[in-house]
Formats: C-alpha cells, sequence, structure tokens
C-alpha cells in the first residue's frame, strides 16, 4: 500500500542554488541587514540594485552596486529576477510583497516568513564548498548555531579536496565512459584516503591515490596545504 506524502509547512521548501550571475537585484532598505544581504549577491555575481531613502557608507563604498537614495516605488521591481526586502516599515513590505507577486519575482521579506516565497539559509562557505542549512524558517538562531558547529568541523582540506575534485572533473569526462563509470571513479577517490592525505600534506600520497583511480599522473601539488 503506498502512502501520500503529508504536505506541512515544515516540508513545503525546495532546497535549491541559484545562478544568480549578472541578473538584476533589488534589495530595499540600507541598513546592517541590507548590507550584508546585498554583499552576499554581490559575491555571487549578481547586478544588485539598493532602495533606500537611507543607505549605510559602507553599502554605499561596494563596488558596482546601484543606489537610489529614495523610498521604494510601485514599479521599482520591473526586470528584476530576485528582491530582498530588509525594511521595519509593515506597510512597505506589503507593497513589495504585492508587487514582487504579480510579476511572479523571488521574494524574500526579512523575518517576515509568511510573506516570502523563499527563505535565506544560513550557509557554512569553504571555498566552492557551499553547505547550506535552513530551520524552515522557524528558528534562524538555531541555524546559525549550526552553521558555528559544522563550520568548526569543515577545516580548510574539504576546500582543497573540492577543488583537487574540480580539477579532475572534466579530465574523468574526457576519459568517455558513461554517467556511472564517473561516478564510480569519484566515488572511489571519495571513499579513499584522499582526504587524510590532503590533511597532512602530503603531495606524494594524493597524487598516488589519484593515478590508482584514474590511471593516468596528475600533480595537483599546487592546492595543497
Amino acid at each position: 500500500m503506498t502512502s501520500r506524502l503529508e504536505y506541512t509547512h515544515e516540508n513545503m521548501y525546495y532546497p535549491v542554488f541559484l545562478d544568480l550571475r549578472d541578473k538584476l537585484c533589488v534589495v530595499i532598505g540600507g541598513g546592517r541587514v541590507a548590507q550584508r544581504k546585498v554583499e552576499s549577491l554581490v559575491s555571487a555575481g549578481a547586478r544588485v540594485k539598493v532602495i533606500s531613502g537611507d543607505i549605510l557608507d559602507e553599502i554605499s563604498s561596494i563596488d558596482g552596486v546601484i543606489l537610489e537614495k529614495r523610498k521604494y516605488e510601485d514599479g521599482d521591481l520591473k526586470g528584476a529576477f530576485l528582491v530582498i526586502a530588509a525594511t521595519d516599515d509593515p506597510d512597505e513590505n506589503l507593497k513589495i510583497t504585492r508587487e514582487a507577486k504579480a510579476r511572479g519575482i523571488l521574494l524574500n521579506v526579512v523575518d517576515k516568513i509568511e510573506l516570502c516565497n523563499f527563505i535565506m539559509p544560513s550557509v557554512v562557505e569553504k571555498g566552492p564548498l557551499k553547505i547550506a542549512i535552513s530551520t524552515g524558517g522557524f528558528s534562524p538562531a538555531l541555524a546559525r548555531r549550526l552553521r558555528v558547529k559544522i563550520g568548526k568541523y569543515i577545516g580548510e582540506e574539504f576546500e582543497i579536496l573540492a577543488r583537487i575534485l574540480a580539477r579532475i572533473r572534466p579530465i574523468v569526462v574526457g576519459m568517455g565512459g558513461d554517467a556511472n563509470m564517473h561516478k564510480r571513479i569519484f566515488e572511489v577517490l571519495i571513499d579513499s584516503s584522499l582526504l587524510d592525505a590532503i590533511r597532512e600534506g602530503n603531495r606524494e600520497q594524493v597524487n598516488d591515490i589519484i593515478y590508482q583511480a584514474l590511471g593516468i599522473q596528475i600533480d595537483i601539488g599546487d592546492l595543497l596545504l
């Protein structure tokens, strides 16, 4: 007998990573919260516009950010891919929500989960390695605590491993074979003592493990600690 999945608020979110390169993202608000959102969007390669009557100097000094020192007006979200409302004005948040929903734009209203159609995870970031943590919007404090704990466990060796696998990937794909064969090669590498060798800075062992998995010599010593 097949049971139907019970949908609740806790499981209504679908985790994704967005490619924001060259996409217009609008931040309404110019305070400390807005600053963190702007910095995160800029680091993801987005084109960022900030609209607020008051904008922190720290935001104004970020290269490439479009600044409009004024209150939000209907129509400001035209052409936007994503919008973040970081204001403490409930009426303004509702106006932003109505326009974003009418235009089908991704919307996050800070600390107002009922107005959002996506929520922001707490992120552990080590180079190309990103681990997103969410409590479904119910406890950002718990998500932050988990981020700190996980961040302490994920050392620099994991970042190096991710960079090594990124360098190897096009080589593995170029070797031919199907997706299952490629998957097995990476599983062999992940299940080997490669991470320990990276942690110890043992270039010879790292190169030998990769050779055993791929059958060809690849020097990745420049990526090690």
